[in-house]
């Protein structure tokens, strides 16, 4: 049997592939990606989970444990303060290359495995300095990076040249000095021919999505089948437009249909201008205060008459809650850049508006209101087609071919 098929020999002694997979932040997104990739393994290699001291969670239980995904684990000793999201140091990044140098001396015995940087956008600058260490430590190892902001290596924005050039080099550099490959969720880069990328993902969905659960769904938030449910998710910060959803939603609540949901947390910066939003609008802002199980995630999504995505202008990658409006039927207000906008606007998903701008906003918001039964259908039926090209078993084909097992 050939290597491609997961099975390594030594002599005549048959062994499964080895797949080393680093995910040091193992929270939120990252954790979903992991666990899929988890489940598109499953049965196929050994595999081996490098990560944080801290990465039980009873999320990481929910997704991986009660899954029976569960791999072995090399816990690293670095305290990363319980974050969500961060880039790591050069030190932090430097107790993983630790523990890979380790894992080598194990596994060199095998001969060659793979070895898979789960977020490279988590330490790219850190991964770049030991890049040529990691080639030179890791003889056995062909590395595989995943990355989801990609935009820069194939666009860079006007207002962002200096970054955009500095990025590019780096993550360039990062490939080249360490001998390894990209995969990236970007379907625009793939159409670049870029030698250096070994694939290209969807962003995968799993569970009961469906517009079937709307009742539910309005039960669950308490609101009016006459309402319009805007819907906001996840751990609210700058970066995913809560700043921008305070100051624009007095406008769009003018109407007293219109209802926003928030389904998450508000960033500490933002808790005050928040409250006073809930205390100004009483009956028109639902607020769940607390982490919300997967269990739970479809009935939020099929509750909804527009999903939000109001991401900050240096935010250009996409999200694993594009796919999950779509498979709910839902249509996304997002802002018209990065590959989310790309995506709003090349697959018929919904309507774009401009970053902070409360006018493009209010007009894209109306166009969603206004839509007849036809375009309504119309914008369903694109959206489920989408939902369909990112469902899991997609997901996961597509990473077993980036990783040829």
């Amino acid at each position: 049997m050939s290597r491609a098929e997961g099975i390594d020999m030594i002599g005549d002694q048959i062994l499964r592939r080895t797949i080393v997979l680093v995910e040091p932040i193992c929270r939120g997104s990252r954790l979903q990606i992991l666990a899929n990739t988890l489940s598109a393994l499953r049965g196929r290699a050994d595999v081996i989970l490098v990560t944080r001291r801290d990465y039980q969670t009873p999320h990481f239980h929910e997704l991986v444990d009660a899954e029976n995904l569960t791999p072995r684990v090399v816990a690293v000793e670095t305290d990363l303060g319980g974050a969500w999201m961060r880039n790591l140091s050069r030190a932090e990044f430097a107790l993983f290359v630790q523990a890979l140098k380790g894992l080598e001396a194990e596994l060199a015995a095998r001969g060659r495995y793979d070895l898979v940087f789960m977020a490279l956008d988590d330490y790219l600058k850190a991964y770049a300095l030991a890049a040529l260490e990691l080639r030179s430590s890791l003889r056995h190892a062909v590395i595989r990076c995943v990355k989801y902001r990609v935009e820069y290596l194939f666009f860079i924005r006007p207002g962002a040249l200096v970054r955009g050039a500095v990025l590019r080099a780096m993550t360039r550099w990062a490939l080249f000095a360490s001998g390894a490959r990209l995969i990236t969720f970007d379907e625009r880069l793939s159409q670049q021919s870029a030698a250096y990328c070994a694939g290209l993902l969807p962003d995968p969905w799993f569970g009961p999505f469906s517009p079937e659960l709307r009742a539910d769904g309005r039960a669950l938030l308490g609101v009016a089948p006459t309402d319009f449910v805007m819907l906001s998710l996840g751990k609210q910060d700058r970066r995913k437009g809560i700043d921008f959803l305070i100051d624009v939603f007095p406008q769009a609540a003018r109407d007293p249909h219109v209802k926003l949901a928030v389904v998450g947390t508000i960033a500490a910066e933002f808790a005050q201008p928040f409250a006073e939003l809930q205390r100004n609008f009483p009956t028109q802002i639902v607020h769940v205060n607390r982490f919300v199980p997967e269990s739970d995630l479809p009935k939020y999504f099929a509750a909804t008459d527009a999903f939000l995505l109001p991401y900050s202008e240096d935010f250009t990658a996409t999200s694993g809650t594009l796919a999950r409006a779509a498979a709910s039927g839902v249509p996304v207000l997002a802002t018209h850049h990065g590959l989310v906008g790309y995506r709003v606007k090349a697959y018929g998903l919904g309507a774009v508006f401009g970053v902070g701008d409360h006018a493009t906003f209010i007009e894209a918001l109306q166009t969603l209101r206004s839509r007849g039964a036809a375009q309504q259908d119309a914008t369903r039926g694109a959206a489920l087609e989408f939902a369909d090209r990112c469902s899991l078993p997609r997901f996961e084909a597509a990473m077993r071919a980036a990783l040829s097992v």
